[in-house]
């Protein structure tokens, strides 16, 4: 199993693939990549998103959410994400996932925002993409309002953002409660990070952020 690994794969062989371990992987263009470890405030922020996802879901089944499920985005490439919620009940055919999350931590960041976010940006049935610091108090919000149109909105601090897909707010406190971040001044709208917080210093606080028009 191991020297099949080395191989490329398309998707339909890597569902089938086992290597016999609890390690988990994604297929890259055909390569099979192992996820990356999670800290433990990246466990901590996940759990959170799943709470409060699940429950501005209630009674609306079967939209449901669910824990690092698989999204295909072709023949050879499929990624794993955080949290996501998937417009109809489990079946053995392809999710159809309307917002995905993914927990930005270092060994990942670069990799999620770089190569999986354009291939979230391209499903035609995705609404909502949320991609949420680990290691600071921020969250970037993509939200689809055409068919080939999302915005995309920066949120830091104790900001609040609003959720067109789950009819809430959704307040970055909740998201980050007891991940061991450093809360923002009060009346602050801008979070010092961990670095600040380090040296007794606080930066002065910025606007919530800013958003723009994408086009995938």
């Amino acid at each position: 199993m191991a020297d099949q690994a080395l191989k490329l794969m398309t998707v339909d062989e890597f569902l089938t693939w086992d290597d016999g371990t609890d390690t988990r992987y994604e297929l890259d263009a055909g390569v099979v990549s192992p996820v990356a470890n999670q800290s433990n405030a990246h466990g901590t922020i996940k759990g959170a998103l799943c709470g409060l996802i699940g429950n501005a879901l209630r009674g609306r089944s079967p939209i449901h959410g669910e824990v690092s499920p698989v999204v295909r985005i072709n023949h050879n490439t499929m990624w794993m994400t955080d949290f996501a919620v998937n417009a109809r009940l489990t079946t053995r055919e392809p999710a159809e996932l309307i917002l995905i999350v993914e927990v930005l931590s270092a060994p990942s960041r670069t990799h999620d925002l770089g190569r999986k976010l354009p291939d979230y940006i391209a499903l035609p049935y995705l609404r909502e993409i949320w991609m949420v610091d680990a290691e600071r108090r921020w969250v970037q919000v993509w939200t689809r309002i055409g068919d080939a149109v999302f915005t995309v909105a920066t949120i830091m601090g104790n900001a609040v953002f609003e959720s067109p897909l789950l009819n809430s707010l959704v307040e970055l406190d909740d998201i980050y409660a007891n991940s061991g971040l450093c809360p923002p001044l009060t009346g602050s709208v801008h979070a010092p990070s961990p670095a600040w917080c380090r040296r007794g210093r606080w930066p002065r606080p910025e606007p919530r952020g800013s958003s723009r028009e994408c086009r995938p």
